[in-house]
């Protein structure tokens, strides 16, 4: 076809912290943009046209000024066609501005509710041009009650979250883990929310220790939660089920706590063993895990399928769009999406949240194998039978 020897180029923005705090959610961008990038090297054809992509990456640095000055320098000097930005911190700042600029962009890896209402929007309505997928706190809340109540324990909570964004909307009194755990028969013990990098969690643990909680839960990042653990172990603090998020996302972090993780269980946002393939470069997820871990000698980590998903999207809507050079076109194309990625269906077409695609998740829990390594069971899926649960829940190891 004549029009296929035509080339034009598409430009992609993709932020994320690839330093500072949240630089474990980043770990494997360098080898995912290169896949992508290899992928793509011929181009893409939208309505009989061939364009190039080129994506552009930018390190926020796990800051939200530097998220708002990254975006500006993608939309005004780069002169992006669509913004992707992962990293809870800022991505709300991307929004904004993408939205105030009117160039479509896709988020991802923040409660859907931390994302939508701090910045106005209802599920009603929406944003014309800012839009977003990862799950709810409904989902986490949901997963983590499903494991929990399957065991006996006498249903007290000790709950630690961290005082920003995304453990605000953990910590809500109306969206938040207080309400749902107490609709559902738990009793939380309430010791307020705690600062990111806090090294000292001896007033938790004595108010959960002395509340005799069976069950612990919360957000933590990695380095918070091993200093929370270690400490936790010194006090006498041994719940029988420890379910935490976040930090228990990585294997490096849960190796970092030996023996002591062994039973530790989490949400579970990807996999090798999902069933779902990429819609660019058609990989199972257990090749796409293989391939990073033969490249990078590291164990795969779960923010892979995450990120490669919505890079899938971003460039789905490129695809797909009319016209990939009219914002307008994208920004539609983007609400009109259903699309088949590794960590499942992503659907705007047809969510009840406008600008919102919800991302399903299963409950893991962490196991050690005869060599020292540990592997992610899924162990609960309720929320996401097309992912076969791998082995049983049970009491955390030496509790």
């Amino acid at each position: 076809m004549p029009a296929l020897a035509q080339s034009a180029k598409l430009k992609v923005g993709y932020i994320s912290p690839v330093t500072g705090l949240f630089a474990t959610f980043a770990e494997a961008d360098p080898f995912l943009l290169k896949q992508i990038r290899t992928a793509l090297k011929d181009g893409i054809v939208n309505n009989g046209k061939r364009y190039e992509v080129d994506i552009i990456d930018v390190d926020d640095q796990t800051n939200p000024d530097r998220s708002t000055s990254a975006t500006q320098q993608l939309i005004n000097s780069d002169e992006v066609n669509i913004v992707l930005a992962q990293g809870a911190l800022g991505i709300k700042n991307v929004s904004a501005q993408c939205e105030f600029a009117g160039v479509p962009s896709i988020t991802t890896m923040d409660p859907w509710q931390g994302w939508l209402f701090p910045q106005g929007g209802t599920p009603e309505t929406g944003f014309q041009y800012a839009n977003h997928f990862f799950w709810g706190i409904e989902d986490i809340i949901s997963t983590y009650v499903g494991m929990w109540s399957s065991l006996e324990t006498n249903k007290k909570i000790g709950s630690c979250f961290t005082n920003d964004p995304p453990g605000q909307t953990f910590f809500s009194d109306t969206i938040g883990f207080p309400p749902a755990l107490k609709d559902a028969g738990f009793e939380m013990v309430d010791v307020g929310l705690f600062e990111p990098g806090s090294n000292d969690f001896s007033r938790q643990i004595a108010a959960f220790r002395d509340s005799g909680c069976d069950i612990m839960t919360g957000l933590f990042d990695p380095p918070d939660w091993v200093v929370f653990w270690r400490q936790a172990m010194q006090a006498g603090f041994k719940p029988k089920v420890v379910t935490v998020a976040k930090a228990l996302l990585f294997p490096a972090g849960v190796q970092s706590l030996g023996i002591e993780a062994n039973g530790m269980s989490t949400e579970v946002w990807w996999t090798p063993s999902y069933p779902f393939r990429s819609s660019i470069t058609g990989q199972s997820c257990a090749e796409l895990a293989s391939a990073y871990e033969a490249e990078t000698g590291k164990r795969w980590t779960q923010p892979i399928g995450v990120v490669h998903a919505l890079l899938e999207a971003g460039i789905n809507a490129l695809r797909t769009a009319d016209d990939p050079t009219d914002p307008d076109s994208v920004a539609d194309a983007i609400k009109n999406m259903t699309l088949d990625t590794v960590v499942g269906t992503l659907d705007w077409a047809n969510s009840p949240i406008k600008s919102v695609a919800k991302m399903a998740i299963a409950g893991g829990q962490w196991h050690v194998d005869p060599n020292g390594n540990f592997d992610l069971d899924v162990v609960y899926n309720k929320e996401m039978p097309d992912v076969p649960v791998t082995a049983p829940f049970q009491m955390k190891i030496g509790a």
